[in-house]
């Protein structure tokens, strides 16, 4: 919107031009194409991979003969690539849109059933009510046909789609085994179907807050560097140790795990993990007795970790605790939710470059999210990073050097992100 409103003040400004009928109306014309050319772009960059998927299927089928708008040919497609027996099939449509556009399914919750989905992605941290919830191009979107009451009331889930489109109070959805509404039988005529809604349409009980324009190889490299950081290894190639590492007084707090998560994020971190089994944690927490049993009220009474620093007994029942199934799951699920998390922040600040993105991605885990205007911008430029939608690896590591005055002491961590990053080819982040 800026550049075209410089475009159309360059020529207002031109005196020849100016004094002009014709100057003015070129002025229109630029203004409103290189709006819409920015308008275009962006929206082509924002759009998530799988809703692109969920489109093509849908034009796949729209060239077919009307005889394949059934169950034994669209649904076949979709049940055989998860090596199913033809059934209901409007979960394995998502699934296959999810894995087809480079993702793992299990990220995003899969489950051949919905209510499954749903419970998976509410263990995920990744479902949202449809009463509070504004959702993305990407996002999954699930229905009770009982009306939002009757979701709230049984958790129940009648069928599952993707968002395509977010626009005027509206929802576009593609979704699979869709009924055509000519027949009885649901289980001999069922399509891919395309088709909007209003956002407070009764029958839209929740959405799957996945799918967004992150991609997988960016976040994986995202999770390596800041691994690499923390804790001297990559993700991918930690060994059991690494998830148990605990550092009691980490800059005056607590510092656990792979990620090095601090104060308040370790407790949260635990807390994660009670939550996929309080079974496993509590009996591992409370063979160390009474210590065990104060961590336990930690996590469940909601404690403040900010400058809690424990003794060594403690930091040993906690390491127990992170060893786990359920410890080392929570820091799997957690890592991918931060990674994504940050990206999500520099993609806001309009930064696109992937190595960009990366290395103030490690600088907002080092920091946290309310420094980035200091850390990444610099005080120099008092919260505008110049460029910042073009911006390199170059420019963010040269921008104050992307840390603060305070923080020279960490040079060595940004020159080795910064010269770690430099030597990715393209196909690192694929």
């Amino acid at each position: 919107m800026t550049t075209a409103v410089k475009y159309f003040l360059l020529i207002i400004n031109n005196k020849k031009a100016k004094n002009t009928i014709i100057g003015i109306v070129v002025g229109i014309i630029v203004a409103v194409l290189v709006l819409f050319m920015f308008t275009y772009e962006s929206s082509a960059q924002n759009a998530a991979p799988i809703a692109e998927k969920a489109k093509e299927e849908y034009s796949f089928w729209q060239t077919h003969t009307p005889n394949s708008q059934n169950l034994s040919c669209q649904g076949e497609r979709y049940c055989s690539y998860f090596k199913s027996s033809v059934t209901d099939w409007c979960c394995y449509f998502v699934g296959y849109c999810i894995q087809e556009s480079g993702y793992e399914t299990k990220d995003f919750g899969f489950a051949p059933g919905t209510i499954m989905w749903t419970n998976n992605l509410k263990e995920l941290g990744k479902l949202k009510s449809a009463d509070d919830y504004i959702p993305q191009v990407g996002n999954l979107i699930f229905f009770d046909y009982g009306g939002r009451s009757h979701y709230t009331a049984t958790g129940n889930v009648d069928h599952i789609g993707i968002v395509i489109e977010v626009k005027d109070n509206s929802v576009t959805v593609i979704a699979g085994n869709e009924y055509n509404g000519q027949t009885s039988n649901w289980a001999t005529v069922s399509y891919v179907n395309k088709y909007t809604l209003q956002l407070n349409d009764d029958s839209i009980s929740c959405y799957g807050a996945v799918g967004s324009a992150i991609e997988k190889g960016l976040a994986n490299v995202t999770r390596n560097v800041i691994t690499h950081n923390e804790v001297g290894v990559f993700y991918n190639e930690l060994d059991n140790s690494d998830f148990g590492s605990v550092i009691a007084n980490d800059n005056g707090a607590l510092s656990v795990g792979a990620y090095g998560w601090h104060g308040n994020n370790a407790l949260s971190l635990l807390r994660k993990a009670y939550s996929i089994s309080n079974a496993e944690i509590s009996r591992v927490a409370l063979s160390y007795s009474n210590t065990g049993r104060k961590v336990i009220a930690a996590i469940t009474n909601g404690s403040d970790w900010s400058s809690y620093v424990p003794d060594s007994y403690t930091c040993s029942c906690i390491k127990a605790m992170l060893l786990t199934n359920a410890g080392i799951d929570a820091q799997n699920q957690t890592s991918t939710e931060n990674a994504e998390e940050y990206i999500a922040i520099c993609q806001e600040n309009n930064i696109n470059d992937k190595r960009a993105i990366v290395y103030c991605a490690d600088i907002l885990n080092q920091f946290g999210t309310g420094s980035f205007d200091k850390n990444v911008y610099g005080n120099g430029h008092n919260g505008v990073l110049y460029g910042v939608s073009n911006a390199t690896l170059d420019f963010v590591y040269s921008s104050k050097r992307a840390w603060s005055d305070s923080n020279y002491s960490y040079e060595t961590r940004r020159k080795w992100t910064y010269d770690y990053l430099k030597g990715l080819s393209d196909t690192d982040f694929s």
